[in-house]
């Protein structure tokens, strides 16, 4: 797979970028038809093959029923990094994003997906700079944004750049509005400004590569996105309601923002969350929001209070670090990206 990759991807020609898909699960591959078979719906839809090959890869054939056409493709899955699967894809982006991450998304919650919020991504790029020795620039970013406050100069929606160190304005655009970012493509030059690396992070988990070194990006990008996501899950994990000597344990976390929500906003949270999740609503608008939350493919349950400039979550009886990162990032999905810290008691 590495001799392959390398010399594909260091040959300027024009072909689908090498597509990366980060996973979270502690299930053995070998596991992987049987927990689509277990889905009733998802088995009449996909058939999956997979057949190993040396060490930890196995190659991966998805074939998928899309109402009268039929989605098929091949993938390498590498399972080396413990608690984590990463499947690499070089077919066309249909079959990666509808075959593939359909597939593994309709699989929650025995595997998960990475989430990766405009703060994380920062952390992300300036860790592959320094592992490169380098510059890297940010070139191109998409990103969904809302005014932090009404503003006739300040128009909502998707708002997208192409150009040289477009983190600046990226970071301008963070003063007035709240940012959901979505893609960040990258450049990684040496000394001399010769590009040793062109590739791109999504919010999903998804790294691709265009052009460069596979050894690199996989050393680089890859093992980088696997250690912050293993240091997320380790954040989300173990935050359950506790009963210890008669005492109530609780292990809430917030989103911290720097502009308080107002009424629109708490109001928009109230109606999206419903649609996503079971809810039991305390108080839907302003001045603030709560209410009781459960994941029912998960079964974990959460106490959410927007209040403010923070979002505090509490797990309840099952507070999963699966349930505990999806809903952090739906959380931010409606209000935009913020920084994720403990409370501490």
């Amino acid at each position: 797979m590495d001799t392959l990759f390398e010399k594909m991807y260091t040959i300027r020609e024009k072909r689908p970028p090498l597509k990366a898909l980060i996973l979270l699960t502690d299930a053995e591959p070998e596991k992987l038809k049987d927990l689509v078979q277990k889905r009733k719906k998802l088995s009449k839809a996909y058939s999956v093959k997979l057949t190993k090959l040396a060490g930890d890869l196995y190659n991966l054939n998805v074939n998928r029923l899309l109402r009268k056409d039929q989605i098929s493709g091949n993938a390498i899955l590498d399972a080396s990094s413990k608690g984590v699967w990463v499947i690499y894809c070089n077919e066309k982006s249909r079959f990666t994003k509808f075959g593939l991450e359909r597939l593994f998304a309709k699989l929650y919650p025995d595997i998960s997906r990475l989430y990766i919020n405009y703060y994380q991504i920062r952390t992300l790029l300036e860790n592959t700079k320094q592992a490169y020795r380098g510059q890297t620039t940010m070139t191109n970013f998409s990103v969904r944004r809302e005014p932090k406050i009404p503003d006739a100069r300040f128009k909502s929606g998707t708002f997208q750049l192409w150009e040289e160190a477009a983190e600046e304005e990226l970071r301008s655009q963070s003063k007035n509005f709240r940012l959901i970012i979505h893609l960040v493509n990258f450049e990684v030059r040496d000394e001399n400004h010769n590009i040793l690396l062109q590739g791109q992070i999504s919010r999903l988990g998804v790294c691709k590569l265009r052009f460069g070194s596979f050894a690199m990006f996989h050393e680089n990008v890859i093992l980088q996105a696997i250690k912050l996501g293993l240091k997320w899950r380790a954040f989300y994990n173990h935050r359950e309601r506790l009963v210890k000597d008669g005492e109530i344990l609780l292990r809430p976390f917030r989103i911290e923002y720097s502009a308080s929500f107002d009424e629109r906003q708490l109001r928009r949270l109230s109606e999206k969350m419903s649609k996503n999740y079971l809810c039991s609503v305390i108080h839907g608008g302003n001045p603030y929001y709560a209410a009781n939350v459960c994941d029912y493919l998960d079964g974990s349950s959460f106490g959410v209070t927007a209040l403010g400039d923070q979002v505090t979550i509490t797990p309840i009886m099952k507070g999963s670090h699966q349930a505990a990162w999806k809903l952090t990032n739906r959380l931010q999905e409606i209000l935009g990206d913020g920084q994720i810290a403990s409370i501490m008691g």
